[in-house]
């Protein structure tokens, strides 16, 4: 009772203690793992437009990006080669941070990646409406984000999972009505990360069909805050970004989804079988979508996990990081497992869960692969694990006569 009544003070103390300690322990992670940094690049855009008003895409940033590099030992990565390729508005998330020493810099940054992966599944399991106790969830996010290849994500201190938890949350609170909470999360990712726009428009037509459309003007109004802001501070970044992409990227060699993966395995129909298999999906999905203004939640619920586990399969440059997208398809498998056959269906879950993560464990072992080009059982397994519990569940979730727990 004392703990409950005291909480607003211990739980903002134990959150600082603990943030401050996975700073300091991803400080010497980062002297220890001298691998690909996916940080840097970005961090030294925005403390040289900060400090000199360099453009973030110019020759003078990309040989100061080069020099750290060579300074601090780490490789750039593959994808970007060292270059600043993003969309110039990913600079303001590393303005505050342009401030601080680089070493200090990155060690908050890879805490916010690990946060951001501990949250996404946590907020997975709200999503799936799998009934899991508070330990059962916090032993979940810890194994996972502990797990290869998330660790290794947080070691290069990768962006994509932030987009991610802000595009899982925002699904969250559209899913719990909290809808001008819902529009915020959305502009804040979609700007960054394409595939958001599909989800936002999957959100705004169930939302519309509940005569809930407050999303809508702050979704419009933080896209146009973001196009307007950055013409007005980076004026002609746009032809300057492409000639910086084309740099890195001359060809569409990067183009590499989990599908073409799949693909690939018939040498002789590599193309017009992954172009078959990508439209099949798409048009599935759009099926899917029919009557989406009229669902109850239960259906959904449904839809949107068969949407999210399919856009982990549109990950068009085989990044680990959309794995997130199809964790909370999955976790349908626990809840029908718990329900069907209580605690031996939880065995068989965690059984399951853990040999996954050991085997993805001892292929890290085997090959020892530090780049961010994943294996490809690796970014296939599990959102194909993901569609068959969706579709083996598909009539329990929908219309079974006892419903799916709700928040």
């Amino acid at each position: 009772m004392l703990l409950k009544k005291t909480a607003q003070y211990w739980v903002p103390l134990l959150v600082a203690a603990l943030a401050a300690g996975l700073i300091v322990l991803n400080m010497q992670l980062s002297e220890q793992f001298l691998y690909q940094d996916e940080f840097l690049p970005r961090w030294s855009a925005a403390r040289g437009w900060m400090q000199d008003g360099t453009s973030p895409y110019s020759d003078d940033a990309y040989s100061e990006a080069k020099a750290l590099y060579n300074e601090t030992g780490f490789s750039p990565p593959a994808f970007s080669q060292g270059r600043f390729i993003d969309l110039v508005w990913y600079v303001f998330l590393y303005i505050p941070l342009s401030f601080l020493p680089y070493t200090v810099a990155r060690a908050i940054w890879m805490t916010l990646t690990a946060a951001a992966i501990f949250c996404s599944i946590w907020i997975g399991v709200d999503l799936a409406g799998a009934r899991m106790c508070a330990w059962e969830r916090i032993l979940l996010a810890l194994l996972v984000t502990c797990s290869y290849p998330f660790f290794k994500l947080i070691l290069s201190a990768s962006i994509l999972p932030l987009f991610l938890f802000a595009l899982l949350a925002a699904c969250r609170s559209a899913q719990t009505g909290k809808v001008t909470s819902a529009g915020v999360l959305l502009f804040l990712c979609v700007g960054m990360l394409p595939i958001g726009l599909i989800i936002a428009t999957f959100l705004f037509i169930w939302l519309n069909g509940r005569k809930q459309n407050e999303a809508l003007p702050v979704f419009f109004i933080g896209l146009a805050f973001l196009a307007l802001t950055s013409l007005i501070l980076f004026p002609g970044w746009i032809p300057q970004w492409f000639s910086s992409f084309i740099a890195a990227q001359p060809r569409l060699d990067w183009l590499d989804t989990p599908i073409m993966r799949l693909a690939s395995f018939f040498p002789g129909a590599v193309v017009p079988l992954s172009v078959a298999l990508h439209v099949l999906l798409l048009f599935t999905m759009l099926v899917e979508w029919y009557g989406l203004g009229e669902s109850d939640e239960r259906r959904f619920r449904w839809k949107l996990l068969l949407t999210l586990t399919l856009f982990s399969l549109f990950n068009p440059a085989g990044s680990p990081s959309f794995l997130l997208l199809a964790w909370p398809g999955f976790l349908l498998f626990y809840d029908f497992l718990q329900e069907k056959w209580k605690i031996s269906g939880k065995i068989i879950f965690w059984t399951v869960l853990l040999l996954f993560l050991y085997s993805n464990w001892q292929s890290f072992l085997r090959t020892e692969n530090w780049s961010s080009k994943e294996a490809s059982w690796v970014i296939t397994l599990l959102p194909l694990a993901a569609l068959i519990t969706l579709e083996w569940t598909r009539w329990w979730v929908m219309s079974s006569p006892r419903p799916l727990h709700e928040d």
